[in-house]
């Protein structure tokens, strides 16, 4: 009987913790629930906006290139009885004389530039004989020089030599002809006149020295001055029509009426040859020019005109863009500012914004 009580103790007390189990568990649960968190209800949430800058490059500028005159010769040819020439078209040339003495100029359509050739001339030794022996004026300084001042003296309001030099086909000049060279030079000079307003050129001749003449106590002899050559632009153009102004002066030459003229003239069966068709003996005295009063005339004209210079590294070209091109266009490698030396090499055209 004790031990059937003490079994029913037994399983009360088991029975009892077994409820107490459940009911901790289930207040457990119920506490668990209560501390989730109560659902939101989804809504829609606006995004934020993007507010960063485009990140696109801004479309270059419209340009046009606009070629220069003389970077777009049309060459036309010209003849006449005694000579033919390629000429640029539009330009006029002039001519005189026949085999015994000749002069012809080829101009553009407002005479600003131009090329000349005078065959040869001559000038009283004695300037007290220049009356006499039928010449226009005296050559007080026996020279080359001297004979280019006393030519422009009336025509331009100044003439003046900025360098000279002898040119490198003196020796080859000399052994050819039987006259005594007494000068020859190429002189680079600086003008104003009527026509052309400023201007530049050069100028080249050869100056041959006579026997004196002396009869009671006057000196009848001459000296002659052969291979005139005269070549112009405005200030600060020569370097961009020189090239041109050279290829009309190789492209020179005599007809055969000329040289049937000349010989029997001379009665010799020696062709005549032409000094003008190689200009770049004497084209050493333009460069040789003080290059740094160039350059600074050049930026000075850049910086009136409101330009800036730039190299084209395509074509090899130098171009006169307007004040901030360089910065338009932005990175890139086609074209870059020229070196202050490029400012003495002129330029072929120009660039506009459109």
């Amino acid at each position: 009987m004790r031990k059937l009580t003490t079994v029913i103790l037994l399983l009360a007390l088991m029975s009892a913790a077994l409820t107490g189990c459940i009911r901790m568990n289930g207040m457990k649960s119920t506490l668990e629930t209560q501390a989730q968190p109560t659902d939101v209800p989804e809504t829609d949430v606006p995004a934020i906006a993007d507010t960063a800058a485009p990140t696109t490059e801004p479309d270059p500028p419209a340009l046009t290139v606009r070629p220069a005159e003389w970077a777009q010769v049309e060459w036309q040819p010209y003849s006449c009885a005694y000579f033919t020439l390629m000429i640029p078209a539009g330009w006029q040339v002039q001519w005189d004389g026949n085999a015994q003495k000749m002069w012809w100029t080829v101009t553009s359509p407002d005479g600003k530039t131009g090329i000349h050739n005078l065959d040869h001339d001559y000038a009283a030794k004695d300037p007290a004989m220049t009356q006499t022996l039928g010449f226009q004026k005296p050559l007080n300084d026996a020279s080359v020089k001297g004979y280019f001042e006393m030519i422009y003296a009336d025509t331009a309001d100044y003439f003046t030599v900025q360098n000279a030099c002898v040119p490198d086909n003196y020796n080859l000049l000399q052994s050819t002809v039987n006259k005594r060279i007494k000068d020859y030079q190429a002189l680079y000079a600086t003008f104003r006149d009527a026509t052309v307003g400023e201007g530049e050129g050069v100028y080249s001749a050869v100056l041959f020295d006579h026997d004196d003449i002396i009869i009671r106590g006057a000196n009848y002899a001459n000296w002659e001055i052969d291979a005139i050559l005269t070549q112009w632009a405005p200030l600060g153009q020569f370097v961009n029509w020189q090239p041109v102004l050279a290829q009309i002066a190789q492209s020179f030459a005599y007809t055969d009426y000329y040289i049937q003229e000349w010989q029997a003239w001379l009665n010799t069966s020696v062709r005549p040859s032409s000094s003008v068709n190689d200009t770049d003996p004497v084209m050493a005295a333009f460069e040789e020019r003080s290059k740094s009063d160039t350059i600074i005339q050049e930026k000075r004209s850049d910086m009136i005109g409101e330009y800036e210079r730039v190299y084209d590294n395509e074509r090899g070209e130098i171009y006169r863009a307007y004040n901030g091109f360089l910065d338009d266009i932005g990175d890139q490698s086609r074209y870059t500012p020229i070196t202050d030396s490029q400012y003495a090499e002129g330029y072929v055209g120009w660039i506009d914004k459109n």
